[in-house]
């Protein structure tokens, strides 16, 4: 019984320990890859790095706007800056990265006095591409505090998702093989955000439309009020300031689905808290002024908009 009960032991023990230096083994192998080095990150999620650090050495008050890819393409930060003299902080980057995460993300960073503006896209998920947010985190480790994931989920990335992708980078540093990087000098990429967090350069002089032939929206209630409303009740707490606005569309696909925007419009103003700057067909502008997708203006159409933002801040009497 006792050479039973100690062979037992022994056995219990080796097993915690085989599974201890796999662990290790396992951290040793992502450290390669998770987190990675700022200035390795050349791709668009790279941004954030740069935002933050502009959003910390900013002094408040500052209007910062929170948002998807249509607040990226979609103000000139200066411009709004030099016109309330209140400094503009872009945290706008993709809508994957789902609301959960952007208000979250603002919680982070704003501070009593600061106004926040959000400007969402329409019908966006709370909880986002969870691959996005874990590859935001990977490149801005702080990320990884504006969401939450399951037991499964940290089991699955730990030894399943970053493994693979870490063990791969793990051989090319030990065989000094060069990995592939970012495309460099494209829209979608890091070097293509100003200070401010804006994108700023647009290359394609002819970009795809394609979008347009396969764009849906059906009404549903937008499940994310709740979301903006406990958002507003801690904005309150803390003093901040906080307007909603509603992101630009392209004027074709605002007229197919006029009825769905009403709708989704007369929601926020039936439930939503927080005040709305303007109305769904304000921030409708040409299709000639959207870059590759619905949500992303080009240069005169972003400054056009910015315009609008500009009248809107004064309207509310934010800046001179």
């Amino acid at each position: 019984m006792f050479i039973s009960s100690f062979n037992m032991k022994k056995f219990i023990t080796g097993i915690c320990l085989f599974a201890f230096l796999v662990v290790v083994t396992v951290y040793i192998c992502n450290r390669n890859y998770y987190p990675a080095k700022a200035k390795g990150n050349d791709g668009y999620l790279g941004a954030i790095v740069d935002k933050h650090n502009f959003a910390n050495k900013t002094k408040s008050p500052r209007i910062i706007f929170c948002g998807g890819s249509n607040v990226a393409f979609g103000i000139n930060s200066k411009r709004i800056a030099d016109s309330t003299g209140i400094p503009v902080v872009n945290l706008g980057m993709h809508g994957g990265l789902g609301l959960n995460f952007m208000l979250n993300e603002v919680k982070h960073v704003a501070r009593p006095s600061d106004i926040i503006v959000i400007s969402i896209e329409y019908y966006l998920t709370a909880d986002g591409d969870h691959l996005m947010k874990k590859e935001a985190q990977r490149i801005f480790p702080e990320a990884g505090s504006y969401f939450s994931q399951t037991f499964h989920q940290f089991m699955s990335d730990f030894f399943i998702e970053d493994l693979q992708k870490n063990f791969s980078v793990t051989l090319a540093r030990l065989f000094n093989r060069k990995q592939k990087g970012f495309p460099a000098n494209v829209v979608y990429s890091r070097t293509s955000f100003n200070e401010y967090g804006d994108v700023v350069r647009n290359f394609d002089k002819n970009p795809s439309h394609k979008f347009l032939e396969s764009f849906k929206m059906d009404y549903k209630y937008f499940p994310g009020m709740q979301l903006l409303n406990n958002f507003k009740a801690y904005a309150d707490e803390n003093n901040i300031r906080v307007y909603f606005l509603y992101p630009c569309f392209p004027e074709s696909l605002y007229e197919q689905k006029r009825s769905v925007f009403d709708a989704y419009d007369r929601d926020l103003k039936s439930d939503l808290k927080i005040k709305l700057l303007n109305k769904p067909a304000d921030a409708v502008f040409p299709d000639s002024l959207f870059y590759d997708t619905e949500y992303h203006l080009i240069p005169k159409g972003r400054e056009l908009r910015t315009g609008q933002i500009i009248e809107l801040l004064k309207r509310e009497k934010i800046g001179h």
